[in-house]
């Protein structure tokens, strides 16, 4: 058996990642720039909304498909408009 990367792509996926537009080297940035790699579309989202902008941009700029969203995940309001974000964006969420 083989093992090669391209079993992993994710082209035409969307995802979302939560606390990706924290300082610096957070995981969420690490998750959000490998699912770019990987070939998603990715809705970056934070409460920190000029990091998780950041990270978009960081994924745009390398080719990558991205936005921003600021986002209290302990709120439900916010999380719906996360939501709808992704969906206005990309069509909806995998």
């Amino acid at each position: 058996m083989s093992f090669t990367l391209d079993q992993f792509r994710l082209d035409g996926k969307v995802a979302i990642v939560t606390g990706a537009g924290g300082r610096g080297n957070s995981i969420g940035r690490a998750y959000a720039l490998g699912l770019a790699t990987a070939g998603a579309a990715v809705v970056v989202a934070d409460l920190n909304g000029e990091g998780a902008q950041a990270v978009a941009d960081e994924i745009v700029a390398g080719g990558g498909r991205a936005v921003a969203v600021q986002v209290d995940v302990a709120d439900e309001a916010s999380t719906l408009a996360m939501a709808t974000a992704a969906t206005d964006a990309f069509g909806g969420v995998d």
